[in-house]
């Protein structure tokens, strides 16, 4: 009901940005929501996008462990959002 939302953290390195992101993600889980993080590396500068490819990994393993019927439901989701035939996924 509530949709998906994103959040950016930045800021300066000892600030205390994993303590914050590690804090909201206890809460929210409190709520059964579905919190996934990924974290920028500077040396995987390389590799742009390694955060949000850390995160989607989160996320599929959080799917997966909640049984086979569940990685069906969200392929199903996905087509019907994106309205077509994607065979891919």
């Amino acid at each position: 009901p509530g949709g998906s939302k994103m959040v950016l953290v930045s800021g300066y390195s000892g600030v205390g940005k994993s303590s914050l992101v590690e804090h909201a993600k206890e809460k929210l889980e409190e709520k059964n929501i579905h919190f996934i993080s990924g974290k920028f590396d500077q040396l995987q500068q390389a590799r742009p996008l390694a955060a949000i490819d850390a995160a989607l990994n989160e996320f599929t393993n959080i799917i997966i462990q909640q049984g086979p019927q569940t990685p069906l439901e969200i392929k199903k989701a996905i087509s019907d959002a994106i309205k077509t035939d994607v065979e891919v996924l």
